[in-house]
């Protein structure tokens, strides 16, 4: 059970109001810097000066993840582990990404001119139609082959740059806290 600061009457989580005095309860944290009392939506503590709303989320994922309030060890290796695994990730989709858009883009432009010439220079074995469309059929081939580049480099720069930033700060904010 809580505490009321004013008239010491005790509540419980929910309440938002004392039953004695009617004062406004307030939620409080606790700095992680100089261990005072702020409000639990400060972005700074009022004594100290620092941020606070940053370790807001390693706060929150510390009391959903583990018992007693306290991260374990093994999470925390498990976090680096997963670390390593999603930068490979990261590097191997932008590698692909890389790769197949200027791939997929200079195969496309060649398909599409060769379909231009094809109409040009009229080869009389071969309609000159079906010739300008197997180029331009191939050339949009390779366009989709950019595309699945482009795909690529969405995924590496959005996704797993968020995962890894989100692993890193909080592997990182509980190794301040220790």
């Amino acid at each position: 059970m809580k505490k009321c600061p004013t008239c010491n009457a005790e509540f419980g989580d929910g309440a938002t109001y004392c039953d004695k005095c009617g004062t406004k309860l307030v939620k409080y944290a606790t700095c992680p810097h100089c261990g005072a009392s702020v409000e639990e939506d400060a972005v700074y503590c009022s004594n100290c000066g620092k941020a606070v709303q940053s370790t807001r989320v390693v706060a929150s994922f510390i009391d959903q993840n583990s018992s007693n309030n306290k991260v374990d060890d093994v999470t925390i290796e498990r976090y680096k582990r997963e670390l390593t695994s999603l930068r490979s990730k990261r590097t191997t989709f932008l590698t692909l990404g890389l790769i197949f858009l200027p791939v997929g883009l200079a195969l496309c432009i060649l398909f599409i001119v060769l379909g231009v010439r094809a109409i040009d220079v009229a080869d009389p074995g071969y309609g000159v139609v079906s010739q300008y469309l197997m180029y331009v059929f191939l050339g949009v081939l390779f366009e989709l082959v950019a595309d699945a580049g482009i795909v690529f480099l969405i995924i590496s720069g959005a996704v797993f740059s968020k995962k890894i930033s989100n692993r890193e700060r909080i592997i990182e904010e509980y190794e301040s806290r220790r």
